[in-house]
């Protein structure tokens, strides 16, 4: 029966048929059927193409194959997924990044820290040594010791009695002090002169002839001798050597000192630095 539906008539040929009503009928509904199938298939095609064929205005019934990739809707997915990539990546290595300035940042902070603290205890530590040495220091101007003199920032001893210089100073240790050592033009006008004594100060050149130093082992470098001293003795072997020196008081008070025998016997002044 399908056979008959598809058939192509033969309108040549004459067929004949018992009724014509009959034959009208058949023939009616066979143009039918081929016009529905090719209808059919005509709309599918259409919406396959509907698509992807641009219309190119009334009467065009071609279709045109167009790759989704080549569509402006395509190309701006493309673009906004790389963005989104390139954004996602500029993310993570900012993280990255800031995870390690704070890293860093913390340890740093954390030695600044300890450093802060270690400065702390040193600066109480300093202050309290500083208060304590003040203390002292108060303490010691307040009770300078008897047959002591106190001038600017020591304390002078002077001997009631007469020995060699080796003596003298051996008195001066004992005393937890040593032979004065004079420092300044003040020091050797202003005090030791007002004493209207000869003493012994602590200058010898026993360790090597002709190189004096103080008896705390520092070089002498401002002397005060009066002319023409030191002289040895003259060169006199009666006189025999003078490595110790003496401060007389009948000579000017920066042209002073003597050298002389360490064996002769005289005064001496002892010292105590405060």
């Amino acid at each position: 029966m399908s056979e008959d539906i598809y058939a192509v008539p033969d309108m040549t040929k004459k067929v004949k048929f018992i009724n014509r009503g009959e034959m009208k009928e058949r023939i009616v509904d066979i143009y039918v059927s081929a016009d529905t199938l090719r209808d059919g298939e005509t709309s599918t095609k259409r919406e396959e193409t509907a698509d992807t064929a641009p219309n190119n205005g009334p009467g065009d019934q071609h279709s045109v194959h167009v790759q989704w990739w080549k569509r402006p809707s395509g190309v701006a997915a493309v673009c906004l997924g790389l963005l989104c990539v390139l954004l996602l990546a500029g993310i993570i290595g900012l993280s990255v990044y800031y995870s390690n300035v704070s890293k860093n940042s913390s340890a740093e902070r954390d030695q600044l820290q300890n450093s802060y603290n270690n400065l702390t205890k040193e600066r109480d530590q300093l202050q309290t040594e500083r208060d304590v040495l003040s203390g002292r220091l108060t303490n010691l101007k307040k009770t300078c010791p008897e047959g002591w003199q106190k001038f600017e920032s020591s304390w002078y001893f002077l001997s009631t009695e007469t020995k060699t210089w080796k003596e003298s100073r051996q008195d001066c240790l004992e005393r937890g002090a040593d032979l004065v050592i004079i420092n300044s033009d003040k020091e050797q006008q202003q005090f030791l002169l007002n004493l209207k004594k000869r003493v012994w100060i602590g200058l010898t050149d026993s360790v090597k002839e002709g190189t004096w130093k103080w008896v705390d082992g520092t070089p002498l470098i401002t002397g005060y001798w009066y002319d023409p001293q030191p002289d040895n003795g003259g060169g006199k072997p009666e006189n025999g050597e003078e490595d110790c020196v003496e401060i007389r008081t009948d000579q000017s008070p920066l042209k002073a000192w003597n050298d002389l025998s360490c064996a002769e016997n005289l005064h001496w002044i002892c010292e105590k630095v405060v």
